[in-house]
C-alpha cells in the first residue's frame, strides 16, 4: 500500500483502483491538490530461488536468479529466451499506420486513455464566444444585490441553510471529493468489467470536463464562498483553484449527458426515464439527477455558490453539444460511443 496525492474529482478513479487489473493505475494518476488517499499498487519482487534439483556431484541447490541462469534441474545450458511476436501495445483492427485501435483499448488504463481523449478534445475545441457571454451574464447577475433569484444575500443564505445538512451527507460528499465514477456506476449498474467502452468514455468525459472548467475558472477568478463569508467554515480544505464554474458540476453533468446518450432513451434505451427525452438528455433521468446531487453536495460543503453549479451545467451542455455534433472532429470519443451503445444493447431483452 502507498499514498498518492489526488486532484479534482477523479484524478485517479476509485472504481479503477477497485478492479484488480487496474489497481496500479490509480497510483500513476497523482494530480495537484495535495489530497492523500491510500491505493493498492502491484509489486513483483524478484530474488534468488533454489533450483529444483542438484547437478551430479553437488550437495547443495543452486540459486536461480531471473531470468534463470541454470536449467532445471541443473546440468545443461538453459534454452535462450525468445521474443514475443507483438507489434502493437493494444489490439488494432488492421496493420495500417496509423493503426485503428479496437474499442475499448483494454491494454491502456482507463485513466491514461482519458488523457488521450482529452488531447483530442483540446486540439479541436474552440471556447465559444456565446458560452462566455452566457457565463459572464450569469456571474454578473449573481453579484448584483438586487438581482433575482441569485444575488449575494440569497446565495449566502442558501449556503448557510445547506450547511445544516453536512452531518447527514458528509460521507457521501467526501467520497465524491475524489471520485465520481463509483456513483454513476452504481446508479446504472455497470463497471469496467461489464461495460468497458462505457467506462473509458466516462473517464474521458471527466478529464474533458475538468479541462473546460479550469479554462473558465482562470478567466473569472471568482473567490470561494468561504473567502467572503467565514461563517461557512468548510469541513475540508478549499481546493486550490477559483470557484466559478464548479468543476464537480461540470464533470458530473458532462458524464450524465454522455451516459444518457449511450444508455438512456436517446441511446440504447436501457436506462429508464420519467419523461420523453429531449435532444440531448432527459432531465429526469438517473444520470442527470445524480449530477444535480453531486453539484449540490459541493454547495453543502461550502465550497461553491449555487451559481457555480449552474455555470458548470452550462459548460457541460456546451461541450457535449460541440462533441456530439462533430463526430469527425472527435473520432476516438465517437468510436467509444458506438462501442458503448452496443454494450448496453446487449443487456436488452
Amino acid at each position: 500500500m502507498m499514498s498518492q496525492p489526488f486532484g479534482l474529482a477523479d484524478a485517479a478513479d476509485a472504481a479503477d483502483a477497485a478492479d484488480a487489473a487496474d489497481a496500479a493505475d490509480a497510483a500513476d494518476a497523482a494530480a495537484t491538490l495535495g489530497m492523500v488517499r491510500t491505493v493498492r499498487v502491484t509489486v513483483r519482487p524478484i530474488g534468488r530461488s533454489p533450483s529444483i534439483g542438484t547437478a551430479p556431484g553437488e550437495s547443495w541447490h543452486r540459486g536461480n536468479q531471473w531470468p534463470p541462469e541454470n536449467s532445471e534441474p541443473p546440468g545443461t545450458v538453459p534454452q535462450p529466451w525468445g521474443q514475443n511476436d507483438v507489434k502493437h501495445f493494444t489490439p488494432v483492427t488492421n496493420a495500417t499506420v496509423p493503426v485503428t485501435v479496437l474499442m475499448p483499448p483494454r491494454a491502456w488504463s482507463a485513466y491514461h486513455y482519458s488523457i488521450v481523449l482529452l488531447g483530442e478534445f483540446a486540439r479541436a475545441w474552440t471556447p465559444p464566444a456565446a458560452l462566455q457571454t452566457e457565463l459572464t451574464t450569469l456571474l454578473n447577475t449573481a453579484l448584483q444585490h438586487n438581482a433575482q433569484p441569485a444575488n449575494p444575500a440569497n446565495e449566502r443564505r442558501n449556503l448557510r441553510e445547506a450547511a445544516e445538512f453536512r452531518a447527514g451527507v458528509m460521507s457521501e460528499a467526501l467520497a465524491q471529493r475524489d471520485s465520481l465514477s463509483p456513483y454513476f456506476c452504481g446508479a446504472l449498474s455497470f463497471r469496467k468489467s461489464t461495460h468497458p467502452s462505457t467506462y473509458y468514455l466516462m473517464q474521458g468525459a471527466l478529464r474533458i470536463g475538468q479541462y473546460a472548467a479550469m479554462y473558465y475558472k482562470n478567466i473569472y477568478q471568482r473567490p470561494r464562498p468561504s473567502q467572503l463569508w467565514p461563517e461557512l467554515l468548510p469541513p475540508i480544505d478549499v481546493p486550490g483553484h477559483a470557484s466559478f464554474p464548479s468543476g464537480h458540476a461540470t464533470e458530473a453533468y458532462l458524464v450524465a449527458r454522455w451516459l444518457e446518450h449511450v444508455a438512456g432513451p436517446a441511446g440504447a434505451g436501457v436506462v429508464p426515464s420519467a419523461s420523453v427525452p429531449t435532444t440531448a438528455i432527459d432531465s429526469a433521468g438517473p444520470p442527470n439527477r445524480l449530477a444535480q446531487r453531486i453539484a449540490r453536495n459541493r454547495e453543502v460543503l461550502g465550497l461553491h455558490y449555487p451559481s457555480d453549479s449552474q455555470a458548470g451545467r452550462k459548460v457541460a451542455d456546451s461541450v457535449f453539444a460541440a462533441m456530439t455534433g462533430a463526430s469527425s472532429t472527435y473520432p476516438l470519443m465517437h468510436a467509444l460511443l458506438a462501442a458503448a451503445r452496443i454494450e448496453w444493447a446487449q443487456f436488452k431483452v
